[in-house]
C-alpha cells in the first residue's frame, strides 16, 4: 500500500482544519466531540436551564431568593446592602451566565462528524486500492512483548483508556491540540503536543529495547 507523502497529508489536514473552522466556527477535535455524545443528557439539561435564566429576570430573581432564605434561612439575608433612605428603586440586574453566550452543538452534529470520518477513510481506501478488510489481529511488536492475545487485549484497553482520560485532563487530543491549536499557537497546545509526541517516542523505544 502507498501511503501520501507528508506534505501532501499536511496539505489535506490544513485544509480540513481550516474549513472545519470556517464552516463550524469552532476548532477542529476529535476528544471533544466523543465527550458531547458521552454527556449529551447533561448537555440537555444545562440548555434548559441557559434557556430559563434567559427568560423573565424577576421571576428567576424571585426564585433565587427562595431557595436561599430556605436553605439558609432569613439570617443569609442580613450582609444584604440596605437601600438608603430616599433612594430610588434601582433597574434589576440582569441574572445571566457568561457574557459570551454557550453554544450548545446538538450531539447528532458530532455524531454525523464521527461517522463521516469513518465513511471518508472507507472512500479514500476503496478509490486507491479498491481493498477494504477488517483486520484484529495484534502487530508482531504486540506478539513479542505479551505472551497471549488476552494480555495484549487487556494492555490495549488500559491504554486506551488512559488515552481517553488524559484528553480530558489536557483539554483536547493531538488533532485538538496538535493540529487546530498549534496552528493558532495556543501556549497550552503547543506543550500538549510535545509531551503527546515525546511519551509516544519515549515509549515506541523503550518497548523495542524490551523486544
Amino acid at each position: 500500500m502507498e501511503y501520501w507523502s507528508w506534505w501532501e497529508g499536511a496539505l489535506a489536514l490544513g485544509f480540513f482544519a481550516i474549513f472545519f473552522s470556517l464552516l463550524t466556527g469552532k476548532s477542529l477535535g476529535v476528544s471533544g466531540s466523543w465527550l458531547s455524545i458521552a454527556r449529551r443528557k447533561d448537555d440537555a439539561m444545562l440548555k434548559a436551564s441557559a434557556k430559563v435564566l434567559e427568560g423573565d429576570q424577576e421571576q428567576v430573581k424571585d426564585d433565587l431568593l427562595a431557595m436561599t432564605m430556605a436553605e439558609f434561612g432569613d439570617d443569609a439575608l442580613s450582609g444584604a446592602p440596605q437601600r438608603r433612605e430616599g433612594e430610588t428603586n434601582a433597574e434589576p440586574k440582569s441574572i445571566t451566565g457568561p457574557k459570551s453566550k454557550q453554544d450548545f452543538t446538538p450531539w447528532t452534529v458530532h455524531a454525523v462528524f464521527l461517522a463521516s470520518m469513518f465513511l471518508g477513510s472507507y472512500i479514500a481506501v476503496m478509490t486507491t486500492t479498491g481493498e477494504f478488510t477488517v483486520s484484529v489481529e495484534l502487530s508482531a511488536l504486540h506478539a513479542k512483548i505479551f505472551e497471549n492475545q488476552g494480555e495484549a487485549w487487556l494492555a490495549l484497553l488500559i491504554g486506551g483508556m488512559m488515552v481517553g482520560f488524559g484528553t480530558q485532563m489536557a483539554g483536547g487530543c493531538t488533532s485538538g491540540h496538535g493540529i487546530s491549536g498549534c496552528s493558532q499557537l495556543v501556549p497550552a497546545s503547543l506543550l500538549s503536543t510535545v509531551v503527546f509526541f515525546g511519551s509516544a517516542t519515549a515509549l515506541t523505544f523503550l518497548m523495542n529495547m524490551m523486544t
